[in-house]
């Protein structure tokens, strides 16, 4: 089989929750791109149905051929030399109809820059198992992750975030707007309170108080249209960038600090470029919506400020607490350089280069 450039390399199929326009995702598919295009023609296997119009023009979906997870003879074609699924906060079982039959046709499944969730029981924990048994090689992103995961699958390495391997757009280095960036997780609007709705309108008071501008910066679509259901933020400028990683980092670089509701991935890109940042759970005290143990995790990791309320961050912003840049933990990148090079080699074996 040719591939689409014509010619003949061996191609690696990418799966993860692609295609939606969560920036998150979009940077982790950009650095898996990046990391592996040099090598092998890239599939990018995407869940069609409720993925953003156009994303197809996006990069690097402009440069590849896309299949929809439905689609199990891709897997079988002799060029496809594995499936690597990844990474994120996906489910146990993501696109399993994809890795089994990859794994029918003696081909190499991967598993890298996930989290892991605690099985309901024992029962679950040992089909979960089972199932991970299914990979030829799994990386989790972070500490907490990897003591859940390897009850799970005893040979789990212990890696990082995608997202780590992310440039920032444009000229470097990149000046500073003096302004607070403000990320703001959506949630089913039957969900927004009176008691949300003033959480958030003494944060935005607070943060004009102290910093002075503050800028929304939608991480997805659901993001924008969920800020038409706020009062508090109607006059703040918007950057909606979310298709753009890249560009989304150069506004995260550009700030004095980050404030995250709810969202994960502002904190990595905060400490790639190293500006303070902070996160918040939106509805700590709405048992209908989970905390974010995978943010929660990351920060006990790295030292980055975790509180479990927006109140709770606002008092802290009233005591003016000094804001620390933004790092990775020692040994971070490290991890994360040798998950890559593990998968590479792997890879390598596979293709018979």
């Amino acid at each position: 089989m040719a591939s689409p450039s014509g010619g003949n390399r061996p191609t690696l199929i990418l799966s993860g929750f692609f295609g939606r326009g969560n920036c998150g995702d979009e940077a982790l598919l950009q650095a898996q791109f990046e990391q592996f295009s040099p090598d092998y023609e890239i599939v990018i296997s995407v869940d069609e149905r409720g993925a953003y119009d156009g994303f197809w023009n996006w990069y690097p979906y402009d440069r590849c051929r896309i299949v929809h997870q439905g689609n199990l003879g891709v897997v079988t074609e002799p060029n496809v030399i594995g499936l690597h699924v990844g990474g994120g906060g996906l489910p146990h079982g993501f696109n399993a109809a994809q890795v089994v039959r990859a794994r029918s046709y003696d081909k190499p499944v991967f598993l890298t820059g996930v989290d892991a969730s605690p099985p309901v029981s024992t029962s679950a924990a040992a089909a979960v198992s089972a199932y991970l048994s299914l990979f030829d090689f799994i990386s989790v992103r972070s500490a907490g992750s990897w003591k859940t995961m390897r009850p799970l699958a005893e040979h789990c390495h212990l890696g990082g975030d995608w997202a780590v391997a992310l440039p920032t757009d444009g000229p470097q280095p990149v000046p500073k707007s003096g302004s607070v960036v403000l990320v703001i997780r959506e949630f089913p609007p039957e969900l927004i309170s009176q008691t949300y709705q003033a959480s958030l309108a003494r944060l935005v008071d607070v943060l004009g108080e102290r910093f002075g501008k503050i800028v929304l910066l939608p991480f997805c679509p659901e993001d924008e249209r969920f800020l038409d259901h706020l009062p508090a933020t109607s006059s703040l400028p918007r950057e909606i960038h979310w298709w753009n990683p890249r560009r989304v980092q150069r506004e995260i670089a550009a700030a004095d600090l980050v404030v995250s509701l709810g969202r994960l991935h502002p904190l990595i890109f905060s400490g790639n470029v190293e500006v303070p940042a902070v996160f918040a759970e939106p509805l700590a005290s709405d048992p209908r919506w989970p905390l974010s143990m995978k943010a929660k995790q990351l920060c006990d990791e790295h030292g980055w400020p975790y509180f479990d309320s927006a109140d709770a961050l606002i008092d802290s912003i009233r005591t003016r607490a000094p804001l620390v840049s933004s790092r990775f933990a020692p040994g971070y990148r490290e991890r994360f350089r040798d998950h890559t090079q593990t998968l590479a080699a792997r890879l390598l074996a596979f293709s018979g280069k």
